[in-house]
């Protein structure tokens, strides 16, 4: 059965949904990227309307809502139209910054991490750790016999993509800290998705399965809570969401963003699934991202070559 722990619905525990989101193939192309709103920024003039990018996902629903204000929020600081992208991915998201079509993302920390290490993207503002909770939960099927991490040797494991803060490099992580090495001690496959790595661990594809969501991919009814045994749950992630700008955008609009965004998100009751988290650092350095790259070279991943 799933605990208690593992199911709870705390304001900070629903922060972390958006940094589920990254767990999102890695190779699509930025099929959904229009050309930069305004070439001028390459001038450093501000521009007559700006890009926002949000990874799929961020459309419909509440979490479609709570994009919308931020969108707002955006609008109103610069004081021009602001227009959504949606690129494949995450990595998508980075790229289309990284080369204009984006001038504004919302990025979960282990992209934010790579884009800043590769020299992608400006970082605008930095939301700290959500807190103590941990940032994510491997499962297994009750009576399957697996009910540790020590059990999990010989077994097949879903992670949830490559570049998944929650689904595969706070886990993987754990796994590591455990003594299990992947394809020695146990073999992984990518799902594509929190919920088809949960649909695929009920439905016996695999073993044990990761994600951060559970409980609102019960909630949504595509499975039952008592599909579910924790068998570990991972540290907390270091550090929460990002703002990101492209390193054109002009001195005032990025500045105007970084204060209305840090200000109306930070601990926003309307922004349950994209904000909640106060403490904040604007206009972080690298630096900032270290304890990323420590979570990271922990899980045996170089994010240099997430490319």
């Amino acid at each position: 059965m799933v605990t208690p722990a593992a199911l709870r619905s705390t304001k900070a525990r629903r922060s972390l949904a958006l940094l589920a989101i990254a767990a999102l193939p890695l190779t699509a192309a930025l099929t959904a990227c229009g050309g930069s709103a305004d070439a001028s920024n390459a001038s450093n003039q501000k521009p007559s309307e700006l890009v926002f990018a949000m990874p799929p996902g961020t459309e419909d629903g509440e979490l479609g809502k709570e994009t919308e204000l931020v969108k707002g929020y955006i609008a109103e600081a610069a004081g021009v139209e602001v227009k959504q992208e949606t690129p494949a991915d995450y990595l998508g998201v980075v790229e289309a910054v990284r080369q204009g079509h984006v001038d504004v993302a919302l990025m979960s920390p282990f992209a934010t991490s790579l884009a800043v290490k590769n020299g992608s993207v400006d970082p605008l503002i930095v939301w700290k750790s959500p807190g103590d909770k941990p940032a994510s939960h491997c499962y297994s099927s009750p009576g399957s016999g697996i009910n540790t991490l020590e059990d999990v040797k010989g077994k097949k494991v879903a992670f949830v993509d490559p570049g998944s803060s929650t689904g595969y490099f706070m886990p993987k992580a754990m796994f590591v800290k455990a003594g299990l090495e992947d394809g020695k001690d146990y073999q992984s496959t990518f799902a594509g998705g929190h919920d088809s790595a949960l649909l695929a661990l009920t439905n016996h594809s695999v073993d044990v399965a990761c994600s951060s969501i559970a409980d609102r991919i019960i909630e949504a009814g595509a499975i039952k809570a008592s599909d579910l045994q924790e068998i570990g749950a991972t540290d907390p992630l270091p550090l929460g969401v990002s703002i990101v700008v492209n390193k054109d955008l002009d001195a005032e609009t990025r500045t105007k963003i970084a204060n209305e965004l840090a200000t109306k998100m930070s601990g926003n009751k309307d922004l349950t699934l994209l904000g909640g988290l106060t403490d904040y650092v604007i206009e972080p350095g690298a630096e900032v991202y270290q304890p990323l790259y420590d979570v990271a070279e922990a899980a045996g991943v170089n994010l240099e070559d997430m490319r």
